[in-house]
């Protein structure tokens, strides 16, 4: 099935605040794509050149925009161009848009996925005399709802399994490990900061990283005052499609 461009949805998170930016009335968005680069393994006594995959090169993309000065996410991106940021983009595709209690037809937005789960537990000392898995408490930290499981081989414990990330740490926490039969046992835990989109999985997504290389202003009689504002796309774009159930 295809899909119609009218109705798509551009978004950015504000890294200062964590919020999301809505791009309004942009009217067209191209180029965001990597090519392949290649690498050569022509033989000398091969009769033509052959070539294997290399590395991604991100691209430059673009969007334009009708240029209000009343829209306070304008004024942000521009602020955000001048400093070199780099931001996190989504592209809502037209697939995921319903009327709202305004009667409106509007796009479902994606929401900010915050940091503060833990994202991994560090042995700094295997200890001995384990003959089952120790229990692992999680403490401190500000945040709550982090669990882990421990692994023990040969007397020692050899690493862990975290079961729940747990969320609004905004430190590492403590890492405790009581019971089996053992001692010496120790480890620190590392909390994930790093913010991200939380995608509705009921609207097709376009996801990608890079900063705005240039947003110039473009004046023409009998017009309204524009933007084709440019971006350095950095890394790979993520195509996340709509879900669909029967």
């Amino acid at each position: 099935m295809t899909i119609k461009t009218q109705g798509t949805d551009l978004y950015a998170i504000d890294p200062a605040s964590s919020t999301i930016l809505v791009v309004g009335c942009f009217t067209s968005l191209d180029g965001i794509d990597t090519t392949i680069a290649q690498i050569e393994t022509t033989c000398l006594n091969s009769k033509a050149r052959t070539y294997e995959a290399g590395l991604a090169e991100p691209g430059s993309a673009s969007f334009g925009i009708n240029i209000d000065p009343q829209n306070a996410a304008h004024i942000r991106l521009h602020q955000l161009k001048t400093a070199g940021t780099s931001l996190l983009w989504a592209v809502g595709l037209s697939d995921g848009r319903f009327i709202n209690g305004a009667g409106d037809d509007v796009g479902i937005p994606p929401t900010v996925a915050l940091g503060g789960g833990l994202s991994e537990l560090n042995l700094t000392a295997g200890g001995t005399g384990y003959t089952s898995a120790p229990t692992v408490a999680i403490t401190g930290g500000g945040g709550t709802g982090a669990t882990a499981t421990a692994s023990v081989s040969g007397g020692a414990v050899t690493g862990f399994t975290i079961t729940n990330p747990g969320t609004g740490y905004t430190s590492a926490p403590t890492v405790g490990l009581t019971g089996g039969a053992g001692t010496g046992a120790a480890a620190t835990a590392v909390v994930n900061e790093e913010v991200d989109f939380n995608l509705p999985t009921t609207r097709t997504w376009i996801t990608f990283e890079g900063y705005m290389n240039s947003f110039p202003f473009s004046f023409a009689l009998n017009d309204v005052v524009k933007s084709t504002v440019g971006i350095q796309v950095s890394g790979d774009p993520v195509l996340v499609p709509k879900v669909i159930t029967p």
